[in-house]
């Protein structure tokens, strides 16, 4: 065995050529200290241990082997394919995808993470993970010469060398049949113990069909698709993660089999549904599947009056819940249903008013909103229409359809309202804090109200979104990164939800993570605006005049060719201003928001201009005033006592 420091595999530290293309500093180097060390953890690599302030921890050889890899490449993006080649012997049958679940499972527990909230593992959507915490004495690995396949062997160990090659070929296959064994144990006791599990059940509720033919009929197939995913949401938080509504909904009319689903929104069980409706009578059947062998662990069918819709919601939630073998809160057993209706009236207008709000264009939500008036007509006590209505004022305020002085007092009396009603109604809670944050600049407040939501309903992915943009208002920015990031885990598919993750990025300045992730975001959706807007702003901020105007021009669907960055940058001003120009007919209507004005000022080059912008948007309360104080767009602003003084108006020290 040698002393000296050798070069060890890319895919888990072990002996591997470097591939073409590969750069150096990705290779891993092996030392003599034999330890790796991160935080109040070790890893002992020639005893194959995990230690915690000097304690052994429990870990089997495969996730032992998995986090030695990603260690050992700490702050690098390591893909699947790469842990698979690296900890996987070559030709052996093993279902992948489940082990390399099983073993990060297994390694979040050991060292108390959370997926959601990563603090030493994160999860990159369809890439791979990264190692994000700090390595004291830089990836160590100190087997000298041997082979990760070889970490099985233990000190005291006297094999001969062809003893030895035998192990390290039949140990793996060992470790794998093992974890094969135990992962499979391991879901049998989630679906049958009455203990909630260690880590959370993630689970999608895909599109309930609507097998009447009736295009008129929709509307109530995807209101029973959205209600399941919040009755679901709200019955176990601790314990039960639920993927959103815009996610599921890319699957509707799809033929994708489940297991692929499963796959691409990292869930291990999904729901099928389907619902007929005739005049007053609906026939709901939904079912409980498990994506990793596709078996229906629970399936029923109802029959019910329309006015009794949402008790079958209750039921099916609550059948499912047992089916999971999760607890339920004492408090939820019963089905809790103050918050509904026994108006089929009033139960019709409200799913018509979600299907419509959920379209999010500005002539959708105000639609939508006259169908949630409606409801609370039929049924004054109808909580979920409620929070409809103030779902729906906080939109238009913040599209500014409706002033916001007007729009946020009607919101925030029917948020309360709402919760009047039903103290468990999440999204009440949010449009209530989004407007104490918004609109009455009220802090202490609209805190309390966005973690209210996150506490009743976590999987609520709009909750965290908007608490997301409260904690960045307020500089606490790696804080509002991991929201944008919980509200992107449960809506993986949506554009938006993507996006944001680059704006919350951008705004930390955090450029480069921002390019990183809005290209991803435009491999999902190449033409969504706001990504192109993220992509554009954070090539500016970063001095890439050439690639930022290409991105300008993209977004407004122009064509130009600069010849020098003198050109971009004078040909991204003259965009700007012709932005301006457009805009010019909605400012004076007052239908346009002044904050967005003075933001294409500011770029323009117009100090001054952007500045009575920007005291207009304080006189109007605009509910985007509140990003000024971290906006990268105003940097050039900060050191003018117009702006210093903007911002303690504002609330801001």
């Amino acid at each position: 065995m040698r002393d000296s420091v050798v070069s060890i595999n890319l895919e888990c530290g072990y002996n591997r050529p470097r591939q073409k293309g590969e750069h150096p500093s990705m290779e891993p180097k092996v030392s003599a200290d034999e330890i790796i060390r991160f935080g109040e953890y070790e890893l002992a690599l020639k005893s194959g241990e995990l230690r915690k302030n000097g304690s052994v921890i429990r870990l089997q050889q495969q996730p032992f082997k998995v986090l030695v890899f990603l260690a050992s490449h700490a702050g690098q993006t390591v893909t699947r394919q790469e842990l698979q080649e690296a900890v996987w012997e070559e030709g052996t049958f093993v279902d992948f995808e489940h082990g390399l679940n099983f073993c990060i499972k297994q390694i979040r527990t050991a060292l108390d993470d959370d997926a959601h909230s990563p603090r030493l593992i994160e999860t990159l959507p369809r890439r791979g993970y990264r190692f994000i915490a700090q390595i004291d004495n830089g990836p160590i690995i100190t087997e000298s010469t041997a082979s990760p396949k070889e970490i099985e062997r233990r000190p005291g160990d006297s094999a001969s060398p062809r003893a030895s090659n035998l192990s390290s070929r039949a140990l793996p296959a060992l470790a794998i049949a093992a974890t094969l064994l135990v992962g499979g144990y391991l879901i049998w006791r989630n679906l049958n113990r009455v203990q909630p599990p260690a880590s959370k059940v993630m689970i999608a509720v895909l599109p309930f069909e609507n097998i009447g033919g009736d295009a008129e009929q929709e509307y109530f197939s995807e209101g029973m698709t959205e209600e399941m995913i919040a009755r679901l949401g709200r019955l176990h938080p601790e314990n039960l993660g639920v993927i959103a509504r815009t996610s599921v909904m890319t699957y509707k009319g799809s033929n994708k089999d489940v297991a692929k689903i499963g796959r691409e929104l990292g869930v291990e069980f999904v729901v099928e549904g389907s619902v007929r409706r005739e005049q007053d009578r609906v026939r709901i059947t939904a079912q409980l599947i498990q994506v990793s062998d596709q078996t229906h662990l629970w399936s029923e069918s109802f029959d019910r009056s329309t006015g009794d819709v949402f008790k079958v919601q209750t039921e099916v939630a609550d059948q499912i819940a047992h089916a999971l073998a999760i607890r339920l809160l004492s408090e939820k057993e019963g089905g809790g249903l103050s918050s509904d209706s026994r108006n089929s009236e009033a139960v019709d207008a409200y799913l018509r008013g979600r299907y419509l709000w959920n379209k999010g264009d500005r002539e959708n939500v105000r639609r939508g909103l006259d169908y949630f008036l409606q409801a609370v007509e039929r049924d004054s006590r109808y909580a979920a229409a409620f929070a409809g209505v103030a779902d729906s004022y906080r939109l238009l305020g913040m599209y500014y359809v409706m002033p916001p002085a007007e729009a946020y007092p009607k919101g925030k009396e029917a948020a309360q309202r709402a919760i009047q009603l039903d103290q468990e109604n999440a999204s009440a809670y949010v449009s209530l804090g989004t407007i104490k944050f918004r609109f009455e600049w009220n802090w202490e407040e609209a805190e309390r109200d966005f973690l209210r939501a996150i506490e009743i309903n976590p999987s609520l992915g709009m909750a965290h979104h908007d608490y997301a943009w409260f904690l960045i208002a307020m500089e606490r920015f790696d804080e509002g990164v991991e929201q944008m990031k919980l509200a992107q885990r449960f809506d993986p598919l949506s554009p938006l939800a993507n996006s944001d993750v680059g704006w919350a990025y951008l705004m930390a300045r955090r450029y480069d993570e921002a390019i990183e992730q809005i290209k991803r975001t435009l491999e999902l959706e190449p033409g969504f605006g706001s990504a192109l807007a993220c992509l554009e702003r954070a090539y500016t901020l970063k001095g890439q005049s050439q690639e930022a105007l290409e991105m300008l021009l993209r977004e407004m669907g122009e064509k130009r060719e600069p010849s020098s960055a003198g050109d971009a940058l004078q040909s991204m001003k003259a965009l700007y201003r012709k932005r301006l120009e457009m805009r010019l007919p909605s400012m004076k209507a007052g239908l346009s928001s002044p904050y967005g004005a003075a933001m294409l000022y500011i770029a323009a080059g117009e100090r001054d201009q952007a500045l009575e912008l920007l005291e207009r948007a304080y006189n109007e309360r605009d509910p985007m005033l509140v990003a000024a104080r971290t906006d990268p767009a105003f940097d050039e602003l900060r050191a003018d006592p117009r702006f210093v003084g903007l911002l303690r108006r504002i609330g801001f020290k």
